[in-house]
């Protein structure tokens, strides 16, 4: 179920970014940050979603989102009063890279304390198991 979540926000996101990127100016949100500092948070969240949505595959989906960035970049130049940057490009690529480690730690985070707690009540603390 909870995969089911981070499935469908990693889709709803990389979405938004591709509306956001090519989309008219005026849908671009206003965060009152640096561009680099919201185009590398931004896919750093998407990598970080797609990490924990597909798991067993990151290396796929890190050469995914790679590519994704640079086809989502340079599609702005068939947008009026858009520019594609290989500096943007760059920043966004980073944030991959972030998002996937991110997205990695956190879910060997979450298979540890499945492990640990997942199904075995007798390993969860209790004032009941402590007697």
């Amino acid at each position: 179920m909870l995969r089911t979540i981070f499935q469908v926000l990693a889709w709803a996101s990389i979405l938004a970014i591709v509306i956001v990127t090519d989309g008219p100016i005026g849908l671009r949100p206003v965060t009152h940050l640096p561009g680099s500092v919201e185009r590398f948070f931004a896919l750093l969240t998407v990598a970080m979603l797609f990490t924990l949505a597909y798991p067993n595959r990151i290396s796929i989906v890190g050469l995914s989102l790679v590519l994704a960035v640079f086809i989502i970049e340079f599609a702005q130049v068939a947008s009026l009063g858009r520019h594609a940057r290989l500096r943007d490009a760059g920043v966004k690529v980073l944030g991959v890279f972030a998002g996937l480690t991110l997205g990695y730690f956190l879910q060997a985070g979450m298979a540890l304390i499945r492990t640990r707690f997942g199904g075995n009540r007798k390993a969860l603390p209790s004032a009941a198991n402590q007697s």
